[in-house]
C-alpha cells in the first residue's frame, strides 16, 4: 500500500472513531443532545465527509484495480510474444539441423 493510500485510511480510522466516541458520549445523556439541535447542520456536513471518504475509497479502489488490470494485459501479451520468439528460434534451430544420411558403402 503506498503512502498516500495509507493516510487516507488513517483519515478514515479517525473519523470513524469520532463518530464512535461521539454516539458513546450522547447514549444516555440526552439533555446535551437536545442541546446540540442547534449543530444539526454541522452534523450534516460531517456525515457528508464520512460519504465523500467512501465515495473517494471506491473510485481509488477502481482505478487502482484498471491499472492493475492494464498492466497484465501488457504482461501477458509481452510473455506471449517471448514465447512465439522462442518457438520460431526452436523451429529454425531443428529446421538447420540437417539429419545425416547414412554413409552407403564405397563401390570396388
Amino acid at each position: 500500500m503506498t503512502k498516500n493510500r495509507l493516510i487516507f485510511y488513517a483519515i478514515f480510522a479517525g473519523f470513524n472513531l469520532a463518530a464512535f466516541i461521539f454516539t458513546l458520549i450522547l447514549e444516555n445523556n440526552t439533555q446535551m443532545l437536545f442541546s446540540m439541535v442547534q449543530y444539526v447542520p454541522l452534523f450534516k456536513y460531517a456525515t457528508l465527509l464520512g460519504l465523500i471518504l467512501v465515495i473517494i475509497d471506491v473510485i481509488w479502489s477502481w482505478i487502482i484495480n484498471r491499472d492493475s488490470q492494464k498492466e497484465k494485459g501488457a504482461l501477458t501479451h509481452e510473455l506471449n510474444t517471448l514465447k512465439a520468439k522462442l518457438f520460431d528460434l526452436q523451429e529454425r534451430e531443428t529446421k538447420s539441423m540437417t539429419v545425416p544420411k547414412t554413409p552407403t558403402a564405397p563401390k570396388n
